[in-house]
């Protein structure tokens, strides 16, 4: 059986060395490119402060903050910028082509701070993949929108949640699908049905919709399904791209509200909960929760409190309220609450690697990455080798100093009792 703490602790000073993907992680969330009929600094100007009001919306999760937000300067905020040119330029509402793409990038972290400055919260690249279920009813045609499928109605959603930084995924709906979701499912929005579909794709919200043309226009009604509360809403247009826009604007608020947080810089007001979560019976699991916990925007730092073969104690200090933190976890859905209590507080260290034994085979692996990260090498060559106490002792000072600076950043007058929450993992081994 696997010396499972001191394969723990070693990874205390491994951990650092992973950049593991999260799922939902948002690339460009902080680029914008907006169309332009010309390069001079007055459109210029005029692209940044469209542009800026575009991010402030990702990141607030509200579409309409910049209702309530005193708009900044763009330029002080832009990194940097480039045109490309337009392939098929299409006209701007004065009929002038639009020959440029203005490619901007904001400097995310401080328009972050700018609204936490201000009260509003912030919502980070760390975001829940969304599946979306759509159903069409054109005609006499009526279909569900899959991932090879191109048309204009799903072109425009994709655009729209790209908009609102919201990661999405589309279902392959084949017979897999079909047996346990069927098309009226999807019109209903019925949230038992839509939840066993969706598993296949991803354990974040669910977006139905139904969108069917009457010959006038389009009639649409919607769902956001979330492990918490859920969201049902209709909508009526001529315009395709104008429901859309504003369907996926009323689901990326409702999400904002869940995991946009108000967060704080004073180390002296942060809490700090206990998470036990069960089935963490692999280092691979393990490492998967520390990841997924530091990612959170409501988290600042995560430490190892204790750990056995088949689950993880982990200290949460928080950089927002607690009910923003759980609420993060219940509709993430990447861990499933069992229960919570109160428990007493222990004063557990992590445990001395020096005094563990590892297998050989993870002796070997410890060494090979510990090398890698060093330079040293084991196998003759200008470096010199890395014994197995070199190694060990390493690991032991890493996990000491992880363990100093995590309890230096907890206020020392806080109670003797820490609320515990009880969570399983949703992920196999």
């Amino acid at each position: 059986m696997l010396k499972y703490f001191a394969k723990i602790s070693v990874f205390v000073c491994l951990l650092s060395a992973f950049n593991l993907a999260i799922a939902g992680y948002v690339e460009g969330l902080y680029d914008v490119d907006v169309l332009v009929t010309d390069e001079s600094a007055v459109t210029r100007e005029k692209a940044f402060i469209q542009g800026l009001d575009e991010v402030f919306v990702r990141i607030s999760g509200d579409s309409i903050v910049m209702d309530k937000l005193k708009r900044p300067a763009a330029s002080r905020y832009i990194k940097q910028y480039s045109y490309d040119p337009v392939e098929k330029p299409v006209p701007d509402e004065n009929g002038v082509l639009q020959i440029h793409r203005l490619k901007i990038q904001y400097n995310g972290s401080m328009m972050e701070k700018y609204l936490l400055d201000n009260g509003f919260p912030a919502w980070g690249a760390n975001r829940p993949d969304v599946i979306v279920w759509l159903v069409v009813r054109d005609g006499r045609n009526e279909y569900v929108l899959k991932d090879v499928d191109q048309s204009l109605l799903k072109t425009a959603a994709v655009d729209a949640l790209q908009r609102r930084g919201i990661p999405n995924q589309w279902p392959v709906y084949d017979k897999k699908d079909k047996r346990i979701l069927s098309v009226s499912d999807i019109r209903g929005g019925f949230k038992e049905p839509v939840a066993d579909a969706s598993q296949r794709y991803t354990r974040g919200p669910a977006l139905t919709g139904s969108m069917i043309w009457n010959g006038k226009q389009w009639q649409s009604s919607w769902s956001l399904l979330m492990e918490g509360e859920s969201r049902y809403w209709n909508l009526d247009d001529v315009d395709h791209k104008k429901l859309i826009n504003n369907s996926i604007d009323q689901a990326a608020d409702a999400l904002g509200v869940i995991f946009a947080v108000h967060t704080t810089d004073d180390k002296q007001k942060l809490a700090s909960v206990l998470l036990d979560v069960q089935a963490v019976n692999s280092i691979e699991n393990y490492r998967y929760v520390e990841n997924y916990l530091t990612g959170l925007s409501a988290v600042d730092r995560v430490k190892p409190h204790m750990v056995d073969g088949q689950k993880a104690v982990y200290e949460v200090l928080l950089r927002s309220n607690e009910e923003d933190f759980l609420n993060l976890i219940k509709n993430d859905a990447e861990l499933a609450e069992v229960a919570q209590s109160v428990i007493d507080t222990p004063k557990i260290k992590v445990p001395d690697a020096s005094a563990q034994k590892l297998p050989a085979s993870d002796n070997k692996a410890l060494k090979q990455s510990t090398e890698k990260q060093s330079g040293v090498t084991s196998n003759g060559g200008a470096g010199n080798s890395v014994s197995d106490q070199d190694v060990k002792g390493q690991t032991n000072a890493a996990a000491k100093n992880e363990q100093a600076v995590a309890e230096e950043s907890v206020d020392s007058s806080s109670p003797e009792q820490k609320k515990v929450y009880y969570y399983r993992l949703n992920r196999s081994s």
